[in-house]
């Protein structure tokens, strides 16, 4: 029996909505027994000659010059050397003890989450170990548009779409009816607040989103984006991830919720390429099994995260002002979101539907037939230099309200009267 039969055989006993939405590539995945897992294996030898790392004989990188003299304040190991194919065991355990207490510390046992190369690295390894021609990717629609390449193009499912809004909530009985159409074995995908919506549901239409979830017999796997995780405006929604309420009660055999986040937002690094996954824990036989998996999968494509990034999250992570420094840049960006949604409150009603949003980056808007959503773009652009994004599939367009200045703001809303008066 080969190493990926016996990992099979391990999730199919403890994690079995897992190992029945497998792809092919899953099932044959096992972490190899190459250059990375002897050397894991010799990391405590006197004299360890397995890396093909430069080193100083002692275990210490030999940077350049040129390229040591950016990373000051950063622990040389961890910026210039081999990051482990999952990441650092230190930053992946306080990233999930950050991630748990920003959500009231759920009673939930979860997995020591993985790092991955950005959330959209995330993502593509959840298309790569459970999705295949015969999945159905279960998704709101609008949604960011990379799900399509990634779990459609990429991975061959099934998109399964359904209206996000419905009466100015989150359309729970599109979500049934999307669920209810899955063949045989499906994900679903759930970004709240996400892009293009900016909409974060109140906690009793999280209950409702969790029955309608926990109602399908599975198997089924729950990717829940949150990439815009914290960023949250309004009163009375929902404060923590839905990924903890999932949980809470999962049943395993049927469902696998899978919890993707990251430092893009959460530390407002953009350019770090750090990001994690995280599942509910069935015991460690189960999560080596799913971590070997995902692990040859990181060893195969990226290979492993980047080591400077890696280093500068932790720095963030052991900042006592990283939550007050957080709080800062969220309530700019809630000063930007009251002027904004103000703004718009003004435009006529009869010809564009401002969609209710209060969190993430974003707002949007549908437009009557009557008015061409890349037509308005474009008169945007062109006639008062404003950016905004067009989805003509929609007939809507999506406003980033993170990159305005405040005192762009009302030029904004009046380029828009300006080009709906014209029209």
């Amino acid at each position: 029996m080969g190493d990926a039969d016996i990992l099979n055989e391990q999730l199919a006993s403890a994690l079995p909505a897992a190992w029945r939405c497998l792809s092919p590539l899953g099932r044959a995945a096992a972490f190899p027994r190459g250059i990375p897992f002897q050397a894991d294996e010799a990391r405590d030898c006197t004299v360890n000659a397995t890396i093909g790392q430069l080193t100083d004989g002692r275990g210490n990188p030999l940077p350049l010059p040129g390229v040591a003299g950016s990373m000051d304040g950063v622990d040389p190991r961890r910026a210039f050397l081999y990051a482990p194919i999952d990441g650092p065991e230190d930053v992946r355990r306080a990233w999930g003890e950050r991630e748990r207490r920003l959500a009231g510390g759920p009673d939930v046992p979860t997995s020591l989450p993985i790092v991955t190369h950005g959330l959209t690295h995330s993502l593509s390894l959840l298309a790569d170990l459970f999705v295949d021609p015969e999945t159905d990717v279960v998704v709101a629609a609008p949604s960011w548009g990379n799900y399509k390449l990634i779990f459609g193009m990429h991975a061959q499912a099934r998109i399964v779409a359904f209206p996000f809004f419905r009466g100015g909530r989150f359309n729970v009985e599109g979500l049934v009816a999307g669920l209810a159409s899955i063949r045989s074995k499906g994900v679903l995908v759930l970004n709240l607040p996400g892009n293009p919506t900016g909409y974060q549901p109140t906690s009793d239409e999280v209950a409702q989103i969790v029955a309608a979830v926990r109602s399908h017999q599975g198997p089924l796997v729950i990717a829940v984006d949150d990439a815009y995780q914290g960023w949250i405006y309004e009163e009375g929604r929902h404060q923590r991830s839905i990924f903890w309420d999932l949980c809470e009660g999962v049943d395993l055999d049927r469902h696998l919720p899978v919890k993707v986040d990251g430092a893009t937002k959460e530390l407002v690094f953009f350019s770090s390429r750090v990001a994690f996954l995280t599942h509910p824990s069935a015991g460690e036989e189960a999560d080596a099994a799913l971590r070997s998996k995902l692990k040859f999968l990181i060893r195969g494509t990226v290979g492993s995260a980047s080591g400077p990034a890696l280093g500068l999250v932790q720095r963030a992570l052991a900042s006592p002002d990283l939550e007050s420094a957080f709080a800062e840049r969220k309530a700019l960006l809630a000063k930007r979101w009251n002027t904004l949604r103000a703004g718009l409150a003004t435009l006529d009603e009869a010809r564009v539907r401002v969609h209710p949003f209060n969190g993430a980056f974003f707002a949007l808007m549908t437009l009557d037939r009557s008015l061409d959503a890349e037509a308005v773009r474009r008169r945007l652009l062109e006639e008062h230099s404003v950016g905004v994004i067009a989805f003509p599939q929609f007939n809507a367009i999506r406003v980033a309200y993170c990159s305005i200045h405040d005192e762009d703001l009302p030029e904004l809303t009046s380029a828009l009267h300006a080009v709906l008066d014209a029209s």
